[in-house]
């Protein structure tokens, strides 16, 4: 989530002068982003080409025409900055990013369980891509927004186009339900809980088992999530594979309880 959002901060900060000259709402400045050639050409530097390219040029596009995701933004934003015109700078893009952080997750919950696979199996993909050390400080959260974006970067430019295609397809669809009027949040009931970890850690002793230093892991695992450090990592890998080992609804189930996380 976090990535994503990210991502499209960094992107948009060099067209805000040249957009925003002839932006008159919200809605217009956004609109018209993916457009813009500095935007375009800061994809580029980002080393998107290709059919990502097109992916991600065509992701923006829709993302800001969706009448669902703007509409949701107008009320949630402020009514004033989406209808009578505003001038662009840090404060409106915090709020942007914030409210659709907060839409995702609402709507995370409320999408297929074909959907979050798409968007968990990504996720699951980007930390076996990326160096341990890094992979480390990016999940206990001391990883340089900059750096983690780059790397996000680096890691989904080798993926199938495709896939990334629906990947941000299954992430604006998260977004609109989230932004939906009303919209809440279905957390896991204490029984769907049980069930998920009923199902993911008897996977989870086993991939620890098959490890070259499992009583470490083992001895990491017994002081409780706050004291992996080293081997923060290397516990989501494993409940990453243990998720997507499962099938059917205890797949989806699995994959529900560490989203949440």
């Amino acid at each position: 989530m976090r990535r994503f959002l990210l991502a499209m901060s960094l992107c948009l900060a060099p067209v805000l002068s040249p957009v925003s000259a002839t932006a008159q709402t919200a809605a217009d400045f956004l609109a018209a982003i993916h457009l813009d050639p500095v935007y375009r050409q800061s994809l580029r530097d980002r080393g998107y080409t290709g059919a990502h390219f097109e992916v991600m040029v065509d992701h923006t596009r829709k993302l800001f025409s969706d009448r669902g995701i703007l509409s949701g933004l107008e009320r949630k934003i402020s009514a004033g900055l989406a209808q009578t015109g505003y001038e662009p700078g840090a404060v409106f893009f915090q709020s942007l990013d914030y409210t659709l952080i907060q839409a995702y997750g609402v709507g995370l919950s409320r999408l297929s369980a074909s959907e979050r696979q798409q968007l968990f199996s990504v996720d699951a993909g980007f930390l076996q891509a990326i160096p341990t050390r890094e992979c480390n400080r990016m999940v206990v959260g001391t990883l340089n927004p900059e750096r983690e974006s780059k790397l996000f970067d680096a890691y989904v430019t080798q993926i199938p186009a495709q896939t990334l295609s629906g990947y941000y397809a299954a992430t604006r669809k998260a977004m609109r339900l989230g932004l939906e009027r009303n919209a809440s949040a279905k957390p896991l009931t204490q029984r769907e809980v049980l069930a998920a970890e009923e199902a993911i850690y008897p996977i989870i002793d086993q991939l620890i088992a098959r490890q070259k230093n499992p009583g470490k892991l083992y001895d990491a695992w017994s002081k409780g999530p706050g004291a992996t450090g080293r081997y923060a990592c290397a516990f989501n890998q494993m409940f990453s594979a243990a998720a997507m080992s499962l099938k059917g609804a205890n797949r989806d189930l699995a994959i529900r309880y560490l989203m949440s996380q």
